[in-house]
């Protein structure tokens, strides 16, 4: 399906919409929620976006060999930490077997928004990089470097749970802590969204507007992340639904926007322009 302005702007709303009628009938929709079938749920949701992580890990490897494109580079970075840290927080979700300590709500949450962070931060660095040749095969270092961040966040999470601030009350909600986290995971989304919708305005790709339209479910799903109640509630079920259409849309513009993807650019030495065929944001 072609992502255009008008699906663009109505999925957008589609999604709000989504959100408003989830709130304002609530009561009703909760007599065919089972809060007991939600880890199963989870664990599929989180399975869809690690293995997107997955995906888009082995396509921006692969195609460095041909581009060594640092921003593609920094592209694979991002989503081997996010998808490890996903990974690390569907296996520590209350409800999980043991996994090195009990599963608790306190390591599913600090795992949650460590990845949101990563993704957010490193998605907008690679928004705003130049976009340049490198004269090197970093990947090996790329990988080590995402792996010793990943390990020693799942250390710090796992074995000084206890120690770290609490973000989340299960029945009360989110600390102030959690929701001032999540609020700056949001504008940096938001930014991205900008940054995201101008380079649109200035070359008309679809694979651009796709992931505009990635960093707007991403938004909701940070927003709704301030607001739920407990890790089994529907809002909690909603925002991990926005998450992977969020995903979703990152590997669709990446994957399906542009029919022919540049395997070529940068091979010819004198070629001083990209490809017009080359997703614009990589």
């Amino acid at each position: 399906m072609k992502i255009t302005e008008g699906r663009f702007i109505l999925f957008s709303i589609l999604a709000i919409v989504l959100l408003m009628v989830m709130h304002v009938f609530q009561a009703q929709i909760a007599v065919f929620y089972n809060p007991a079938n939600y880890v199963g749920f989870h664990m599929l949701l989180e399975s869809f976006s690690i293995a997107t992580s997955a995906a888009i890990l082995l396509y921006g490897l692969k195609s460095y060999e041909k581009n060594q494109s640092s921003r593609m580079l920094l592209l694979s970075f991002t989503f081997f930490i996010v998808g490890t840290l996903d990974l690390l927080h569907t296996l520590s979700f209350k409800g999980m077997p043991y996994f090195f300590t009990e599963s608790s709500v306190a390591k599913a949450t600090w795992f949650w928004v460590s990845a949101r962070f990563f993704q957010s931060l490193l998605i907008l660095a690679t928004l705003f990089i130049p976009e340049r040749k490198l004269s090197r095969d970093y990947r090996p270092l790329a990988i080590l470097a995402g792996t010793t961040i990943a390990i020693t966040v799942g250390i710090l999470i796992i074995y000084y749970e206890k120690t770290l601030p609490i973000l989340m009350v299960e029945g009360k909600g989110t600390t102030l802590l959690k929701n001032g986290i999540e609020y700056g995971i949001s504008f940096i989304l938001f930014v991205s969204l900008i940054r995201t919708l101008y380079q649109y305005h200035l070359e008309k790709s679809e694979a651009t507007l796709s992931l505009a339209l990635a960093f707007v479910y991403l938004l909701l799903t940070e927003l709704v992340f301030t607001i739920y109640q407990s890790v089994f509630d529907l809002d909690n079920f909603l925002g991990h639904i926005f998450k992977s259409l969020g995903f979703f849309f990152i590997l669709k513009s990446l994957y399906f926007s542009n029919r022919k993807i540049t395997e070529e650019v940068y091979e010819e030495e004198e070629k001083d322009e990209e490809d017009p065929k080359m997703m614009n944001w990589i």
